[in-house]
Formats: C-alpha cells, sequence, structure tokens
C-alpha cells in the first residue's frame, strides 16, 4: 500500500511539471525527454544581454505578420503592441526606444495607418529588396518621405550597377548625394547615418538625384532603421514582413532580396513566423509549406541568427481547406520535434477563426482589427516570456 501511494506521489508530481509548462512554446522533442532544452533559451539569453546591446525581435510573414487591419494607429499593429509589452518588463532604465524601429519606404503595405510616417509621390513604384522585401523605385522627379520621433536613423538602401544617385535631405536642410552605384547588385547596405540629432521627431526626404548617370533611371531606399536611445541597448520588434507573400517568396532564388539586410540586425535573438495564410489558398502543399519554413530558417542562421524560432499556428484563414490548415500545424510540429531551438504556438487554440468569431475581432476575413492585434500581441508575449 506505501509503495503504491509512493507510486501515485511521483505520477501527480511528474503531471505538474509537465503541466507548468505551457504548451505554446514546448517543442515536440521537449515532450519525448526531460532533459530537452527549452526551444526559446537562446531568446531568454539574447534578452538577458538587453543592457549591452539592442535586442531584436524580427517578424517574418506576410500581411498577418504586418499587422494589416489595425487601422487606427501603427501603434495598434500586434508587432508594435508586443514591442510595448516587452518594454514595460524589460527595457533597461533610461532607454526609451524607437516606437516603429523599422519604416519601410515601399508602398506596398496594404491599408496604412493614417500615423504611419510614410508618403510618396504618385510615380513611385515597389521593389523587393531589403528586409520584408519591401523596398521603393524612385524614378526621376519622384520622391519618399519618411518621418520619426528619435534620435537617429540609418538609411538601408539597394546599390547596383543599375541604381542612381540618391538625394537624402534630413529635416529639410542641406541634402547629401550618396552614389548606388556598384559594380555588383548588392541589397541591405546602409548607405546614409544621420548621426545623433536632437531628440523630437524628424523627416528623411530620399530622391534619385539629377547627377545620377543616364543610364541610372531609379534609386532603390528599402526603409529607414530609427532608434530613441536604444542603439546599444534594449529591446525591439523588427518589421520584416511583406503583405501578400508567400513562403516561397522568401526562399529559392527570391532568398538573396533580404538575407543581407537580415543579417546586418543586431542580436537577432527570436525570429516570429507566422506564415500560411497565403499558401494555404494557393496550393502549396503541406510538404512544400514544411520544406519552405525549414529553408527559411536555415537561410536566417546563415546569415548570422543564433537564436530561437518561433513557428505561429494562426487561426484559420475563411477559404483555406481544413485539412490544409491541419496539415500545416502537423508540419510545423514536425520541425521543432527535429530543432531543439524551434517552438511552435497555436494561436488558433486561443484565437477563434472567422465563422466562428463572436469577440469582434476581425476586419476581414482573413485580417485583424485592432482588438484582434492585441490578442494576437497578448498571446505571443505570454509564449515568450522567460519562465
Amino acid at each position: 500500500m506505501r509503495r503504491a501511494l509512493a507510486c501515485l506521489s511521483a505520477l501527480v508530481l511528474l503531471m505538474a511539471a509537465v503541466a507548468v509548462v505551457p504548451p505554446a512554446t514546448r517543442s515536440a522533442a521537449a515532450l519525448t525527454g526531460g532533459a530537452q532544452p527549452d526551444p526559446l533559451r537562446r531568446w531568454y539569453a539574447a534578452l538577458a544581454g538587453r543592457y549591452t546591446e539592442p535586442v531584436s525581435v524580427v517578424v517574418m510573414g506576410d500581411s498577418n505578420a504586418e499587422g494589416t487591419g489595425a487601422t487606427t494607429s501603427v501603434h495598434r499593429r500586434w508587432q508594435q503592441v508586443l514591442q510595448a509589452q516587452l518594454r514595460a518588463r524589460f527595457q533597461p532604465p533610461g532607454v526609451k526606444g524607437a516606437a516603429v524601429p523599422y519604416i519601410s519606404a515601399s508602398p506596398r503595405m496594404y491599408l496604412v495607418p493614417a500615423d504611419y510616417e510614410r508618403t510618396a509621390t504618385a510615380g513611385v513604384g515597389e521593389s523587393s529588396y531589403g528586409l520584408g522585401q519591401r523596398s521603393a523605385t524612385i524614378p526621376a522627379g519622384e520622391s519618399v518621405t519618411m518621418a520619426f520621433v528619435g534620435r537617429r536613423a540609418r538609411l538601408h538602401a539597394r546599390k547596383g550597377p543599375e541604381v542612381g544617385r540618391y538625394r537624402i535631405v534630413l529635416d529639410g536642410g542641406t541634402p547629401v548625394v550618396v552614389d548606388g552605384a556598384a559594380q555588383s547588385g548588392a541589397n541591405g547596405q546602409v548607405i546614409w547615418d544621420s548621426g545623433l540629432l536632437p531628440a523630437g521627431r524628424h523627416t528623411v526626404k530620399i530622391s534619385r538625384d539629377s547627377s545620377s548617370k543616364a543610364t541610372a533611371a531609379a534609386v532603390y531606399p528599402e526603409g529607414l532603421m530609427t532608434y530613441d536611445g536604444d542603439e546599444v541597448a534594449g529591446v525591439r520588434v523588427v518589421d520584416s514582413a511583406r503583405g501578400g507573400a508567400k513562403i516561397g517568396d522568401f526562399t529559392g532564388l527570391n532568398a538573396w532580396n533580404w538575407h543581407v539586410a537580415f543579417g546586418a540586425l543586431p542580436a537577432k535573438g527570436l525570429l516570429i513566423l507566422p506564415w500560411g495564410a497565403n499558401d494555404a489558398t494557393s496550393g502549396t502543399t503541406p510538404e512544400a509549406f514544411r520544406s519552405g519554413l525549414e529553408a527559411l530558417i536555415v537561410l536566417a542562421r546563415g546569415n548570422g541568427f543564433a537564436g530561437s524560432v518561433l513557428l505561429v499556428h494562426m487561426p484559420k484563414r475563411g477559404t483555406a481547406s481544413e485539412q490544409v490548415w491541419a496539415d500545416y500545424r502537423t508540419q510545423m510540429e514536425a520541425i521543432a520535434a527535429s530543432d531543439p531551438d524551434v517552438a511552435v504556438l497555436d494561436l488558433r487554440a486561443r484565437i477563434p477563426d472567422k465563422g466562428g468569431d463572436d469577440l469582434g475581432i476581425y476586419f476581414d476575413e482573413v485580417h485583424y482589427n485592432d482588438r484582434g492585434q492585441a490578442m494576437i500581441a497578448d498571446q505571443i508575449a505570454a509564449a515568450i516570456l522567460p519562465r
């Protein structure tokens, strides 16, 4: 009898030990043996270094990763809500931090919030360079203006044989001309640094300088990396998403567009990958979906990423196949089972699909309104907090 009670007590303790590990962040490998490490331990270690370097959380995916549907303010996108939650707990004393660490120069974003500080003249087009493969194509006579609140900014842009001279004007002052010509194409180049500025709001206007060679039809700014005291410390959530993208757009022959800019980000502690909405409705098989995710992770690691990966299984897109969506989750779990630094967060278990939404969280059949954005951020924050 005493032996039976001892066994029962041991079983209860074992069950309790398993229960305290949130299933959202446990890799499948962690379920098979108690000695398996926490798949987010590299993120925890990177976060612990926030006093001496700016720790980056990078979000890569489609329009749901980008935050489409947050219409009242850019600060209601789940990326910014997540950043605010992390900073409330972990930001070092005295470090304010840029509200939007990376401002894309591209016009690609759908439903740009009114306070997203980017404007462009009518002739500006889009190209696929840099973070999120979102850059602008600025021909002669056109311009893009980005504004930020902070104390420093760095312009990331493409250089290459077809690129003209960038004309950069800070706060309406004296133009700086930077030659974008190079023997071979190179994306993600930091071509301009504002240096330390007075705290406050600043504008950066970019155009093609008239001194460009006639054969250089345009310039290709990718985006503005902004800082507000967080150049050397703090926590930043960096947007590397692209509305309308499928995972194949970031792998294979398309990979060179983003990986250099990604590699230049300091202290990349966590890579969040909420993919699937466009793949599931355009014929990407579960097997191809898995191989794409694995290829993207390999590319990230090959470009300086040594942190943790969080695969996010989103609520099902309204027009997606139930079976395909379930199979995508199975493939994510299989990746986590074979990789000790990959975790899976099943948001579908926490946030209803559009068809079952009785909470008023959707903007349309795939995107989330401000309330839905906050729910996404809350769930991700709870999943990645150190324990």
